[in-house]
């Protein structure tokens, strides 16, 4: 049971998150603001993870050619 709606909101969800995520923290560099630790340690590990899985998927894909 595939929902169109949610097929997209689900494929758009981690772009606008790591661009946002991505954006606060170049923010609080630019700005030496200190960023709340609960954010950094949610924005780090996401972002690392959504492109090591990534990075793994393009392996994979290699190896299948």
């Amino acid at each position: 049971m595939n929902n169109p709606i949610v097929e997209i909101f689900r494929g758009a969800t981690r772009p606008i998150v790591t661009v946002i995520f991505a954006a606060v923290i170049a923010q609080v560099v630019v700005e030496k603001i200190t960023a709340p630790q609960w954010f950094i340690g949610l924005a780090i590990p996401c972002i690392l993870w959504w492109f090591g899985e990534r990075t793994v998927t393009h392996i994979k894909e290699k190896k299948e050619d």
